[in-house]
């Protein structure tokens, strides 16, 4: 559990990073289901998964806790996110190639990935910026996956799934923690938590 953060931080937290790990465990197993995804099904899936991750993020990093240093590489990380979702309906809609595609995607994970390793520098002041640290890493890492391996739409879709695995498992235990935590404060302390 994170024992060490405090309620206030707990109760307010939860919620926005429940939904992104819910957005990105249902897109995930996705991937994992279509085993032969359609230039379509990999354009507008992503599209989707993008758009939804951004719009978490937004709900995440205009929370009170949240540093107001840490909230200009967290709002870069969602305006990518945002991006590449119009930039991949563009490319289904002009159909254009699989390399398109890739590079979108390599792109938006790539560069929200270091905009979350940055955001993970305030982790000393602001405990839960650490799930960026992992975060960060993953999208970096599944960008040069698909910038290094021969790439076609079931390679493309089964690594954006698998960054989107990584970060829902990880935001999902971090999540239910700061619940649970919240929980046992208003249980046995009598901790009022704020209004939502």
């Amino acid at each position: 559990m994170n024992q060490k953060i405090a309620p206030e931080i707990t109760a307010v937290m939860y919620r926005p990073v429940l939904i992104r790990a819910g957005i990105a465990l249902i897109f995930g197993i996705a991937t994992f289901f279509i085993q032969e995804p359609t230039d379509a099904i990999v354009n507008y899936g992503a599209a989707i998964f993008f758009v939804f991750s951004g719009s978490a993020m937004w709900e995440y990093l205009r929370r009170e806790p949240v540093p107001e240093g840490m909230r200009t590489p967290l709002s870069l990380t969602a305006a990518i996110w945002m991006l590449a979702a119009l930039t991949l309906v563009g490319v289904q809609l002009g159909g254009l190639s699989e390399t398109v595609t890739w590079v979108t995607i390599a792109a938006g994970l790539g560069l929200s990935g270091l905009a979350e390793l940055w955001a993970s520098s305030w982790r000393k002041a602001f405990t839960p910026a650490r799930d960026h640290l992992i975060a960060g890493i993953a999208g970096v890492v599944m960008a040069i996956l698909l910038i290094t391996m021969d790439v076609d739409y079931h390679r493309i879709f089964g690594i954006t799934g698998t960054y989107a695995l990584i970060t829902g498992v990880l935001l999902g235990i971090t999540g239910l923690g700061y619940w649970l935590d919240t929980r046992k404060a208003i249980q046995e302390d009598g901790f009022v938590p704020p209004a939502p």
